[in-house]
């Protein structure tokens, strides 16, 4: 497992709820956790809320490849979340994509 998260396709996530959508955010992002996790490419998967900040969520995920974090969005269960999210976003979230240095 350790090579492998090495090798990882690293993709973090921030996204700020709407003013008043927070909850709703929260619930869908955690919604989507354990299907995630159950994905055959995915070693990690973790929702993150900000202290100072409450309406902000981050996603940290490890997929064993780029094309195992692509392949995810052909799910139902994320379709149904780009839908959701945008009734729940003040502003289009941010992705970044990165690999673990030694």
């Amino acid at each position: 497992m350790l090579n492998d998260v090495a090798k990882a396709h690293t993709v973090v996530a921030i996204l700020q709820a709407a003013e008043g959508k927070e909850e709703a955010l929260k619930q869908a992002l955690i919604e989507v956790i354990e299907p995630s996790r159950k994905e055959k490419q995915c070693i990690e998967y973790k929702l993150h809320q900000d202290k100072n900040n409450p309406g902000q969520f981050i996603l940290y995920e490890n997929w064993q490849s780029a094309e195992g974090h692509v392949e995810q969005f052909k799910k139902p269960y994320i379709t149904a979340l780009a839908e959701q999210l945008k009734e729940l976003l003040a502003k289009p979230y941010q992705v970044f994509f990165a690999t673990e240095l030694p």
